[in-house]
């Protein structure tokens, strides 16, 4: 079974956004939001969220994870997400 760690961050401090970009797509995900529902997991088309083995979401279950090599950035994860804790910001799409 996989370490998790837990959570010693300040209440504030989980409700900070982590952001991660790669190729004109940035993801931010706040994990002190996702109550781990998994929705995002079963509605994404190309299968690029999982859970993490090292983070946490609210609730203390196990936390999302957005590979971005294969993210194509349709933003489903985001509309989808009940809690909103999830971003995508796609500038390939801004750009013209």
């Amino acid at each position: 079974m996989p370490d998790i760690k837990q959570d010693n961050r300040t209440d504030l401090a989980r409700f900070r956004p982590e952001a991660v970009e790669k190729s004109g797509l940035q993801v931010t995900y706040f994990h002190g939001l996702c109550k781990s529902c998994g929705e995002c997991i079963v509605k994404c088309p190309v299968k690029c969220i999982s859970w993490s083995d090292t983070e946490l979401g609210q609730t203390g279950e196990k936390a999302i994870v957005i590979d971005l090599d294969k993210c194509i950035g349709c933003e489903t994860c985001e509309v989808i997400c009940p809690d909103h804790a999830i971003e995508i910001n796609d500038t390939r799409r801004q750009k013209k």
